[in-house]
């Protein structure tokens, strides 16, 4: 049994990206406390739930421009509103902390979250927040210092908003990834949020890594109107922006495009 199955009992599944609002702190904190935030995230992951998803990832999307590491306020904030959340849906839920990994495998832990998506794993990027470095030790012992060993490790390559310093192919990058820093699943995006993947650096990572049997995962710019051709090289697919209101990220979650686009995941598997 996969990983894939294992965490979802499906394969291929599709997590749904619930991207929660500015928290009280970061640059766009609108005020009124956390409770609006907390009220569009039920909704947003309710409306996921509803439309078929496999799971969910939660994410603090809105506290941009984002730190290098993320302070205990962000913790504590995203730790609530993901126990709010699970009072409500029953789908297996991962987090994404942006840019702490720690942070992220901390609340997923607390929360009995599944995984935890963790954009700078190996290698150093530039990016618009400065050079980023990898964490990928540091977290497999901190991992294991929290007893977090049922959390998996999604690990990005070639996170999307950044560039490698080190020039080589992305399969080469997802290699080390794995059989260096033991990720549990990578993951492929295009260069943003929203844009679309290569599906040449899914296809080559996939065969790269066949071997191994560890998941490959689309993280940016997948819709009903191109899942076809990523399909047969994909393990699982992460989708936030094709799900929202008008296909525009920040907006809520449209429960009408997530059922179009999992009949069109439906089909898929059934040929």
């Amino acid at each position: 049994m996969s990983c894939m199955r294992d965490l979802f009992s499906v394969e291929k599944p599709i997590i749904g990206m619930v991207h929660l609002r500015p928290l009280p702190g970061s640059p766009l904190y609108e005020g009124g406390g956390l409770e609006p935030i907390v009220e569009q995230a039920v909704k947003d992951a309710k409306a996921l739930e509803e439309g078929g998803v496999d799971g969910i990832q939660i994410e603090n999307f809105g506290d941009r421009l984002f730190k290098k590491n993320v302070g205990p306020e962000t913790v504590a904030f995203v730790t609530e509103i993901v126990h709010r959340i699970k009072e409500e849906i029953s789908l297996p839920h991962g987090l994404c902390i942006l840019m702490s990994g720690r942070a992220g495998l901390a609340i997923a832990k607390a929360t009995g979250g599944k995984w935890v998506r963790v954009p700078y794993y190996m290698e150093v990027y530039a990016s618009y927040v400065g050079l980023m470095e990898g964490e990928a030790a540091e977290l497999l012992r901190f991992r294991r210092y929290i007893d977090a060993r049922d959390v998996k490790i999604f690990a990005d390559i070639h996170i999307k908003h950044a560039y490698p310093l080190l020039q080589r192919s992305i399969e080469d990058a997802a290699s080390d990834a794995v059989e260096m820093g033991l990720a549990d699943a990578v993951i492929v995006t295009g260069k943003a949020t929203g844009s679309p993947t290569n599906p040449e650096d899914v296809k080559a990572v996939k065969e790269r890594l066949a071997e191994t049997q560890v998941p490959v995962l689309i993280g940016s710019g997948v819709s009903v109107e191109n899942i076809e051709k990523y399909w047969p090289y994909i393990d699982g697919i992460i989708v936030g922006t094709s799900l929202k209101v008008d296909g525009v990220t920040t907006n809520p979650v449209d429960v009408e495009r997530v059922k179009r686009f999992m009949s069109k995941v439906r089909r898929l598997r059934e040929r």
